[in-house]
């Protein structure tokens, strides 16, 4: 069983949701240096300002990815967020969303 590192995380205005992040957590080249701080960051419910957050859809399971700062909108207000990723720009997160889907399609 795959372990995930899970944590409350508020949303100002907005309520509570459940943030968990897988244990093969994608970071872009740069951001592993920041690793450690953008984790304790959602950790905590801030919003990282430029960063893009890859998501697997709790709906349809599908991955996803937006800016953080979305995060702070009412839809996701009380929905668990399973996080698969950080990216710093949005061709790495769309970059990874491709190697996730050839990943699970078993190419």
């Amino acid at each position: 069983m795959r372990r995930t590192r899970v944590c409350t995380a508020r949303i100002s205005g907005t309520g509570e949701y459940m943030v968990s992040f897988d244990p093969g957590l994608y970071v872009s080249s740069g951001l592993k240096e920041k690793k450690r701080q953008l984790v304790e960051a959602f950790m905590k419910g801030e919003v990282v300002p430029g960063i893009y957050v890859i998501y697997r859809n709790e709906t349809s399971g599908k991955a996803e990815f937006v800016k953080s700062r979305q995060l702070k909108q009412r839809y996701y207000a009380g929905r668990d967020l399973y996080v698969l990723g950080l990216a710093e720009d949005y061709d790495k997160a769309l970059l990874y969303l491709a190697y996730y889907a050839a990943e699970l399609a078993g190419a």
